[in-house]
C-alpha cells in the first residue's frame, strides 16, 4: 500500500506560490518622466533606456547591473545584524530560502528596467561539505535561475567565486601555504565556470582579495607569485576546453578603498584602517597591470575599477573590463560622473562589465531600495548625456590637439615616432633654447566644461 507524500506535496506548492508573489507588491515599475517632481522617486527624469546618445541607446552605453550580492545584505548593518524585514528571507540556509531571494531581487530587476545581473557562488546556494549535495543544489539554482531568465528577460553577467569568507582562506586561495586551499580554490573556480557557462553569463570575475602576506620572514613571496598565476592560468585554459566565449575579468584590491565592508562576498569597500597590515599582491591597477603582462595573463584578462584614475590608466592600456560603483560614490560630483561616462564614449562601447550598480541600503522600507537606485541611475545618464555632448562637439578634441602641437611636426613627431636618440635631444636643444610656452586656458576650459553639465541639467 503506497501513502500520499504529504510533505512533498506541500513543498512543491509552496515554491509555486513563492514564484507568483511579487514581492515589491503596490510599487509600479520605474519609467522615464523627464517632467518628474522632485518629490517623485519612482520615475527616472534622466534615464530613458531608448534614447539614443551618440549613435546608441542609452542602455547599451551604461549597461547597468545590479548586484545580488548586495541585495542579500540589503536592511543590514556592518555586523550584519536585520534593520529592517525582508519578507523572502527567512534567513534559513535552505535551498527554498535562496530562490526566494532570488525571485525577489529579479523582481527588483524588472521593476527598475535592469537587464544584468552580478553574484557571487555562495550567494546562489547553500553551501555543504556533501559533494552530491552541492552538485543537486546546483542544479536546481540553475534550472530555476534559467526559467527566471526566460521569463523575466534579465541575465547573469558575471559571477564570481567566493574565495575570501570561507576560514579556508584566511591566508589566502590563490596564494596560501596549504596546498589543499588552492586544491580546493581551483575546484571552486571549475565548479562556478561551468554554472556560468550554463546561464550564459557573459563575464567570469576573480577577486584576489586576500592575496599577499603580513610578515616577509614567514612567506616565500616567489613561491606564492608563482602559485597565483599557475590558479589564473589554469582557470583560463578550462575555459578555453570548456569552449565558452565569455570575457575573464580580475578587480584588484585599491589600496584606497580598503577592507570588504562586510564578511559575505561584497564588493563594497571603505578606507582601510591602520589595522590593514596586510600587504597585498594587487594592491590597485599598476600592480595588477603587471602582473598580468609579466606573466603573460593580458591576453586573457581585463580589469574591473573602481570610477576615476584607475579607469582611465585601464583604458589607455586596452584592459578596462567594466567600471564598480558603490554606494560610497558621491553621485552628486556631476564632474566626475561625466568624466568616467566619457571614458566609456571615448571608446566606443561599453566595457563587457558594463556600469556595476554595487548599491545597498541599510535603512527603510522597499521603496527606499528602488529609490536608491533611481538615484544613481539618474546620475550616470545625465552624465552620459552630458559626455556624448562634450565628444560630438569635438571642443576639447581640439584642444588637446592645440596643446601637445609641437608633437605633430618637426622634432617632436620624430620624438613620437621613437627614432631619437638622447644625442639627438640634446643637439636639438643647443640649436632651440628659446622656448614660449603653450597657453593652454585652462580655467577656461574649467569653465566650459562646467557649463556643459549645466546644459544637462536643462535637457
Amino acid at each position: 500500500m503506497s501513502y500520499p507524500q504529504t510533505g512533498k506535496r506541500q513543498k512543491v506548492r509552496d515554491a509555486k506560490a513563492a514564484e507568483n508573489v511579487d514581492y515589491f507588491q503596490g510599487i509600479d515599475k520605474i519609467e522615464y518622466n523627464n517632467m518628474a517632481a522632485s518629490t517623485d522617486t519612482n520615475q527616472f527624469r534622466y534615464y530613458n533606456s531608448s534614447e539614443r546618445v551618440h549613435s546608441r541607446s542609452m542602455e547599451d552605453w551604461l549597461k547597468y547591473s545590479l548586484s545580488f550580492t548586495d541585495f542579500r545584505n540589503f536592511g543590514t548593518d556592518t555586523h550584519s545584524r536585520a534593520t529592517v524585514n525582508r519578507p523572502w528571507d527567512d534567513n534559513t540556509n535552505t535551498i527554498d530560502n535562496y530562490k526566494r531571494c532570488i525571485k525577489a531581487f529579479y523582481d527588483l530587476c524588472t521593476k527598475l528596467g535592469v537587464k544584468y545581473w552580478t553574484a557571487f557562488d555562495t550567494d546562489l546556494v547553500p553551501q555543504t561539505d556533501n559533494w552530491d549535495e552541492n552538485k543537486s543544489h546546483w542544479d536546481d539554482i540553475v534550472e530555476y535561475i534559467s526559467e527566471l531568465t526566460q521569463k523575466c528577460q534579465v541575465k547573469l553577467l558575471w559571477m564570481a567565486p567566493d574565495l575570501h569568507s570561507h576560514p579556508r582562506y584566511v591566508c589566502g586561495a590563490f596564494t596560501s601555504n596549504e596546498s589543499t586551499a588552492f586544491v580546493q580554490a581551483a575546484t571552486q573556480i571549475k565548479k562556478c565556470l561551468e554554472v556560468s557557462q550554463r546561464l550564459s553569463a557573459e563575464c567570469f570575475l576573480l577577486w584576489p582579495y586576500r592575496e599577499g602576506y603580513d610578515a616577509i620572514f614567514q612567506t616565500d613571496v616567489a613561491r606564492e607569485i608563482k602559485l597565483f598565476a599557475k590558479l589564473l592560468k589554469i582557470t583560463a585554459e578550462y575555459k578555453d576546453r570548456l569552449n565558452y566565449r565569455c570575457q575573464l575579468l580580475i578587480m584588484p584590491y585599491h589600496g584606497n578603498f580598503g577592507r570588504n565592508r562586510s564578511s559575505v562576498g561584497s564588493l563594497a569597500w571603505q578606507p582601510s584602517g591602520a589595522d590593514d597590515t596586510l600587504h597585498r599582491y594587487m594592491w590597485d591597477l599598476t600592480s595588477c597591470l603587471y602582473f598580468l603582462k609579466h606573466h603573460t595573463l593580458d591576453r586573457y584578462y581585463k580589469v574591473v575599477t573602481p570610477p576615476g584614475h584607475h579607469m582611465y590608466m585601464a583604458n589607455v592600456y586596452s584592459m578596462f573590463g567594466g567600471v564598480t560603483i558603490t554606494d560610497r560614490f558621491n553621485c552628486s560630483d556631476a564632474k566626475a560622473a561625466a568624466l568616467m561616462m566619457k571614458c566609456i564614449v571615448d571608446q566606443g562601447a561599453a566595457p563587457p562589465a558594463g556600469v556595476a550598480l554595487q548599491l545597498r541600503a541599510r535603512f527603510g522600507e522597499l521603496r527606499d531600495v528602488l529609490a536608491l537606485h533611481v538615484r544613481f541611475m539618474d546620475s550616470f545618464a545625465r552624465a552620459l548625456r552630458a559626455a556624448g555632448s562634450l565628444v560630438a562637439d569635438q571642443l576639447f578634441a581640439k584642444q588637446l590637439q592645440h596643446r601637445y602641437a609641437s608633437y605633430y611636426s618637426g622634432f617632436g613627431a620624430r620624438l613620437v615616432s621613437g627614432d631619437v636618440s638622447i644625442e639627438e635631444c640634446e643637439e636639438f636643444y643647443k640649436k632651440n633654447q628659446t622656448h614660449e610656452p603653450t597657453c593652454t586656458r585652462s580655467e577656461h576650459y574649467h569653465v566650459v566644461f562646467q557649463r556643459y553639465l549645466d546644459a544637462c541639467e536643462h535637457i
